[in-house]
């Protein structure tokens, strides 16, 4: 019997998600969503009246994600994986993760919950990326990284081998980070430096 996945969130996360279960073979019964107007099954909170196995939380937001994820707390949470990917046998990937086409990801990473591996991003050998994190589109995290939870990485950014970037923290679009960048900061620039 296919899974029944309902995935909440119908912007555009929802979509990237909904064709990544369809070419996976798993495609998804519908979604939940609180905006008005959406073309959706019901609310969030509809979703207890919902015939379902699993539930993805499909939101771009990583603070926002990670409170729709605590709110639905019992819930059990699917992975969504595109055929399109390269991931080796020993990378351990969190409950709620979405890796979209092309992604890369090499021998012994770690891939926390709820995170979002966008098209064509790569992560190397024994990197760590944190829970809720958000690794944009063709951006790259070289080995042994670690980035940390409820991270955001622009599209095209590159970590350097052995960089932490820390918790709640914005690389911008195309930025090079060549050393570690600490919590809750946005830092942007070739080589990245510290903004705000």
């Amino acid at each position: 019997m296919t899974e029944r996945i309902v995935i909440v969130g119908a912007g555009s996360q929802g979509m990237i998600v909904a064709d990544i279960l369809a070419c996976a073979g798993t495609p998804a019964i519908g979604f939940v969503d609180d905006t008005p107007g959406k073309n959706v099954l019901g609310t969030i909170d509809d979703l207890r009246t919902i015939p379902h196995d699993s539930i993805i939380v499909a939101i771009g937001n990583n603070r926002l994600r990670r409170a729709l994820v605590e709110r639905l707390a019992g819930e059990r949470l699917a992975t969504a994986i595109h055929p399109f990917t390269s991931i080796a046998a020993s990378v351990r990937i969190g409950e709620g993760s979405m890796i979209s086409a092309g992604a890369i990801v090499t021998p012994n990473a770690v891939i926390g919950r709820s995170v979002i591996l966008n098209t064509k991003a790569s992560v190397d050998h024994d990197s760590i990326v944190g829970d809720f994190a958000h690794i944009s589109l063709g951006s790259t995290i070289g080995a042994n990284v670690r980035v940390g939870e409820e991270t955001l990485i622009a599209a095209g950014a590159t970590i350097v081998t052995g960089v932490t970037v820390g918790a709640r923290s914005i690389i911008g679009a195309g930025a090079v980070v060549v050393r570690d960048i600490p919590d809750d900061v946005t830092a942007f620039g070739v080589p990245a430096r510290v903004r705000s």
